[in-house]
Parts: C-alpha cells; structure tokens; sequence
C-alpha cells in the first residue's frame, strides 16, 4: 500500500474504485466532481483508493488530497470469492481499514462491492437506495440511458440531501493532463508520420483500440477491418493508428495485417513497448480527428473533458472528441456516452440483461461473436460522417 501525492491538510471525502480504467473516468471523477458541486470547499480534500494502474488518471488532479494505491486484489470480482474478501479480511485490507479509520471522513463513496469492508470505516457511506436500482434496471431493459456517471452524481446529490438539481445525462467528467503528455503525444506523431514519409498535413489521423478486456466487448478484427477499409478507399487522406492490445495482444496485430497490404503507407501500428501511460494515450486520442473503439477503458479517457494543470504552457488539448464506440453484449445505456459518441450496436437482447449487459465481469459463457449485428457499412458510413461533420 503506497500514498502519493498527499497534502499537509486534512481531507474530508472518500472516494474508493473498483478496478477498471473506466470505473476510474466514469465513477471515480464523476464522484470527485459532483462532491465539490455539492460541498465547494472539498476541493483538494478528497481521497481516492484505487490501483496502481488507476492511480495515473489521478496523478495530476488538483481536487485530490492523496492517492492510496492497494493491489487489485482488494477488489472482489462478481463471484463467491468476493464474499470471501468482504468477510475474511486479509491483512493488509485490516491495515487499510485503520488508516482509512484514523482520517474521520465525512463520506465515503464506495466504488465497489465489499458492504463488510465499508461497514468497518465507521463513517457515513454514500449509498444508492434499492428502489432507484430497481427503477434503472428496468429503464436499461428497455433500451433507455442512465449512465453509470449519472447514476454517481445522482447518489451524491442523495448523500448531500438533493440540494442541487438531477444531474444531465450529458455531464461533463473532466480529468486533468499535463502539457508533457500532450508535447509526447505530437512529438510520437511527427516520428511515426516521418517513418511512413508523410508529409501532407492534410491528412486526418484516426486512432482505433481493438483491444478491450473481454470477447463481450472487443469487436472482431473482420468488422473493424471491413468498415475501416471502406472509409479509407473514399478517404485517401485517412491514416490509421492501431493502439497496442494487451488484454488480446492478436487483436491489434490481426487488424494491422488486415489492412497493411491495402494501405502500407497509411497505417501504423502504435509499438507495444515502452507501453503508454493511461494520460500518454489520453494525449494520443485527443490529438486525433477520430476515435474507434470498444467499450473499454480508452473510450471513457477519450470522452472525458481534457484540463490542462499547467497554464500559459504553449500546449493545450483539442478536446474534439470525436468517438466511434461499437457495443457488443454490454449496455450502452449504462456504459456508453449516447450525447458525446456514435453508438453502433444498440439494442442486442443481452445488452438488456443483468449478465452480461450490466455486469460484464460475471460473464462465463463460452466466447462467441456478439457484434454480428453490426455491418461493417454502419462503421464506413459513421467514420465518413464524423470525418465530415463540423
């Protein structure tokens, strides 16, 4: 268990993550943002409890008062195991439970799923009630939109006695990059361009993640590669950069290869090693004119608004967000950005099902296709308008 980054005065909040890169955009921010909509002062008093991965989403966030970084094994996975952390506490959860004890928070957002573990803290947890659950549930079944961003606004409102108004769908989750990552991100794309002798500054880059941490959520290589070639026999100024897997190394190499003997020139594949940091991504994403992707970690840090820490450093993100995001078995209403993306694939029978519309984790099906409802002409036709709209 390491802290980084703590301040000398006393923090007030807590927020604790579950594991994921997107738990971290979509919940971990959105907490942090909406505790100081309710409660001003909080800013820069508000503990974050996540992995050492999550940690660098919050490394340059002045809201924070300190990270707490423990091993992902404190956090339970959907199975009976996770009843087994909350109950049978190991070690090092006892030593996290006295130091988050000893700091008399004023509230605590519990990012994951351990009630024993929460129920130790002695403070006031902030909790969703069982009738809002049920009546989410039921609008996600019938295709509606309640983002897991709002669904942590709205809880905190709760906490703070609705004092402020529902929270909008559309919610900006603002996350905080420093001008080094932007400055790499173009210096990364002036190299790559020169080894392919690009020299038309016409050119629009795209950046596709193939990868994403399941088969119920990573789109296949035959329906990125399909739609993506269409969009660049029309678009001749189009380069596509491929970000590394690695969850499914293959899955970037398989599309590189697809479209490599059709476009050598005009297609990178981002080198796996020295591997991006989370904003080091963030900064490629932003600099593109387009985003491709699953529903994965890189398609919440796209959608995020960029803040620069630093000011006056001659750098600055685009913020165009510009996003593609392809839905397979989970629930773009509840994971997806209806407002700031283009959703493809809505409205799949499983996308509505507890398991693994909702909880993706619990799946433990056999793997199969679940984007064979998308035709790669919907990813041609969504890549040209985007590429064309204002």
């Amino acid at each position: 268990m390491k802290v980084h980054n703590e301040k000398k005065d006393k923090a007030r909040f807590l927020v604790m993550m579950a594991m994921g890169i997107g738990d971290a955009v979509a919940v971990g921010l959105s907490a942090i943002d909406q505790i100081i909509k309710n409660e001003p002062e909080a800013d820069g008093k508000i503990d974050v409890v996540c992995n050492e991965l999550q940690a660098d989403i919050f490394r340059y966030d002045p809201r924070i008062h300190s990270i707490i970084c423990i091993d992902a094994s404190f956090f339970p996975a959907l199975d009976i195991s996770a009843l087994e952390k909350g109950m049978i506490l190991k070690p090092e959860a006892i030593e996290l439970i006295h130091l988050l004890r000893d700091k008399h928070y004023e509230g605590i957002f519990p990012g994951n799923t351990t009630p024993w573990f929460y129920s130790r803290l002695r403070a006031p947890i902030m909790q969703m009630g069982a009738f809002d659950l049920f009546k989410d549930y039921m609008l996600l079944r019938s295709n509606g939109d309640i983002p897991i961003s709002q669904i942590t606004r709205r809880t905190i409102n709760d906490f703070f006695g609705n004092r402020l108004p529902e929270p909008p769908i559309d919610e900006e989750i603002t996350l905080y990059i420093s001008c080094c990552h932007i400055q790499k991100a173009r210096n990364m794309i002036d190299t790559l361009n020169n080894q392919m002798n690009v020299s038309d500054r016409h050119y629009q880059l795209v950046v596709v993640a193939p990868d994403t941490s399941s088969a119920i959520t990573r789109p296949p290589t035959h329906l990125l590669a399909g739609g993506i070639t269409e969009a660049m026999h029309k678009k001749q100024h189009l380069i596509i950069y491929i970000l590394p897997g690695y969850t499914n190394k293959e899955a970037a190499t398989n599309l590189y290869k697809s479209l490599y003997s059709n476009f050598s020139r005009r297609i990178v594949l981002v080198p796996h090693e020295p591997a991006l940091s989370l904003l080091e991504t963030t900064a490629l994403i932003d600099q593109a004119e387009l985003f491709i992707t699953g529903d994965t970690g890189t398609m919440h840090l796209a959608v995020a608004f960029k803040r620069l820490l630093e000011k006056d450093s001659g750098y600055s993100p685009r913020n165009v967000r510009k996003v593609i995001a392809l839905f397979g078995g989970t629930n773009p209403g509840l994971h997806g950005y209806s407002k700031q993306t283009i959703v493809l694939g809505r409205g799949r029978k499983e996308q509505s099902a507890v398991i693994p519309g909702i909880f993706k984790e619990a799946y433990t099906g056999k793997e199969r296709n679940f984007f064979d409802h998308i035709d790669p002409h919907e990813l041609t036709d969504a890549i040209i308008s985007q590429l064309e709209a204002e």
